[in-house]
């Protein structure tokens, strides 16, 4: 199986020491699937939006089964000039182009965003994931909730806290990479027959 992760630099396990990030922690030992982690520091929605598929594209294979993964909504919550960097209804745009875009090729599955160590970022980030899984749920794309349990997580909050606010080290990412592994969706996404 291949599987494409696209998102932001929480996708691509920026803080991470061992630069696994979130994804790579939860494929551990998935020697059978080939991960192609497409995380892009700084990237909006409408950054991810604009390059997915030609990204997607070349990775392709009628010879392998294809996954594609979308993780995003940090980088569009954090403020420039004291506004979002993308409007919540334009993320959402983008998330649904993007979502049945991909989905007319391979099965897709959304993971929500984590929180963030500032206030004001962390509560747009919380409107943004419940709109996320509405979102999902409307178009029939499994989704995954991280937020509400890494909120609550001590060890990512300090690990996130110690290093940029944003982004936890090895001990944070496992912590997401546990949730996510741990839930039916992803293990039904990632069931190779």
């Amino acid at each position: 199986m291949r599987l494409i992760a696209f998102g932001d630099s929480l996708v691509a396990g920026a803080g991470d020491p061992d630069h696994l990030g979130w994804i790579g922690r939860a494929l551990l030992g998935r020697r059978s699937i080939t991960l192609y982690n497409l995380g892009v520091r700084r990237e909006t929605s409408a950054d991810i939006a604009a390059r997915w598929r030609a990204e997607a594209t070349p990775r392709f294979t009628d010879e392998e089964p294809m996954r594609i993964v979308f993780s995003f909504g940090a980088n569009d919550c954090y403020p420039i000039d004291g506004k979002p960097r993308v409007a919540q209804a334009d993320t959402l745009k983008n998330a649904q182009a993007m979502l049945t875009g991909a989905d007319a090729h391979c099965p897709v599955l959304l993971v929500g965003p984590p929180p963030m160590a500032d206030a004001g970022v962390s509560a747009r980030l919380e409107v943004l994931n419940e709109n996320l899984k509405v979102l999902a749920a409307r178009l029939k794309v499994p989704f995954i909730d991280v937020f509400q349990p890494l909120e609550a997580d001590g060890l990512w909050r300090a690990e996130a806290l110690a290093w940029d606010g944003a982004h936890p080290g090895a001990g944070g990412y496992q912590r997401m990479a546990d949730l996510v592994a741990a839930h039916p969706a992803w293990r039904a996404f990632t069931l190779i027959d």
